[in-house]
């Protein structure tokens, strides 16, 4: 039998829980110098990456990408946020490693930082249950967002073409998209619970972060909040400034649509897909009488 090929080999990386990939641990290991733990892994199950901690206390993060899909500003996002953002909590950045893997017909990353104090809130996204976060949580991550927002860069995070095509798709191009020259901001841009540190705030994976729409970070929160009640009123009464602008409604429409979207996709309706469908409603309403 032959050898797979590059795509074969390719196929179910995005867990990599389910399969072989000791060659890359040692291959990162050679190349920072340090010695992984095979203990404690912690792997993403859907964006093809594993976390490591190595004997010097810091953590290593190990990502694959195929080489015609190298986009830059992800492939360095941690690089660009430790020289650019301050004052925002997040893992020190010490050192990247990339290297070609012919085999798999991937690029590999290794990219070793500070250990976070505490843990993240969820293994997922999304919460299922309120994981009960205290008080100074909440105004730390307010205040951590607001002077991530004073910073300025050409990295974006969510443009205008996106927003607009998304929500068009779904609710129809009479619904006016555009975001004012003044209602951007910079934003971690993938804020979810699996991101964030608790009960000691620190944000993490910072390969998307760039210019936004105003309440966009604030927006992903709040969808990754739905199944909780008590936790989505939370957001909605912390970040209710960026949320009830212009801006931050058409963002938590785009999440709305990209439900929508998924639901026509696989024909399958959820009792969040139903409220996101009722939220739209109102935010679409909210827009048409909001200059």
């Amino acid at each position: 039998m032959p050898p797979p090929s590059g795509g074969d080999r390719q196929a179910g990386m995005d867990d990599l829980s389910t399969v072989e990939i000791d060659d890359v641990v040692r291959q990162a290991e050679r190349r920072l110098g340090r010695r992984l733990s095979r203990e404690g892994v912690h792997y993403s199950r859907h964006n093809g990456t594993a976390g490591l901690r190595t004997e010097a206390g810091t953590w290593v993060r190990l990502a694959w990408r195929r080489p015609t899909r190298l986009v830059v500003p992800s492939w360095t996002g941690t690089e660009q946020a430790a020289a650019h953002v301050h004052g925002v909590p997040k893992p020190d950045w010490f050192a990247t490693v990339t290297w070609v893997d012919p085999d798999r017909g991937v690029v590999w990353k290794a990219e070793e930082t500070s250990s976070a104090p505490t843990g993240a809130v969820s293994a997922t996204a999304e919460i299922t249950e309120d994981p009960e976060l205290p008080e100074h949580w909440w105004s730390d991550l307010d205040r951590a967002l607001t002077t991530l927002a004073s910073h300025e860069t050409d990295r974006v995070a969510l443009d205008q073409g996106h927003l607009t095509r998304r929500i068009h798709e779904v609710y129809g191009t009479e619904v006016d998209t555009r975001v004012q020259d003044d209602s951007w901001a910079c934003a971690h841009g993938d804020l979810g619970y699996a991101n964030v540190t608790g009960p000691e705030l620190m944000l993490l994976d910072w390969e998307s972060w760039g210019m936004a729409p105003i309440g966009w970070d604030a927006a992903c929160l709040w969808s990754a909040s739905l199944a909780v009640p008590q936790v989505e009123e939370k957001v909605l009464a912390y970040f209710a400034e960026p949320l009830t602008t212009r801006s931050g409604t058409l963002c938590r429409l785009l999440l709305c649509a990209n439900i929508a979207r998924a639901v026509e996709r696989t024909g399958v309706k959820t009792p969040l897909s139903v409220r996101m469908a009722q939220t739209a409603g109102r935010l679409l309403d909210e827009l048409a009488h909001v200059p």
